[in-house]
């Protein structure tokens, strides 16, 4: 199956999406918001522990040791 086939498969199904009578109650969106300030927190703290690494292989700052100055 090349590209194309899939391209066109893919707008046949969107085409044909009949309406789902969904009900989305309040505490759903409560919980996409958890979802993205949890998601927002596990990023920030990605990035807190891998700072000086991320620094270094950027370039903008060179690694250094963890070590304390004696």
């Amino acid at each position: 199956m090349n590209k194309t086939h899939l391209f066109a498969l893919a707008i046949i199904l969107l085409l044909s999406a009949v309406p789902a009578h969904a009900y989305l109650d309040p505490a759903s969106g409560s919980m996409f918001l958890q979802l993205l300030l949890g998601g927002a927190a596990g990023v920030a703290l990605a990035v807190k522990l891998y700072w000086r690494k991320l620094l270094g292989f950027l370039g903008i700052k060179k690694e250094q040791d963890d070590q304390p100055p004696v």
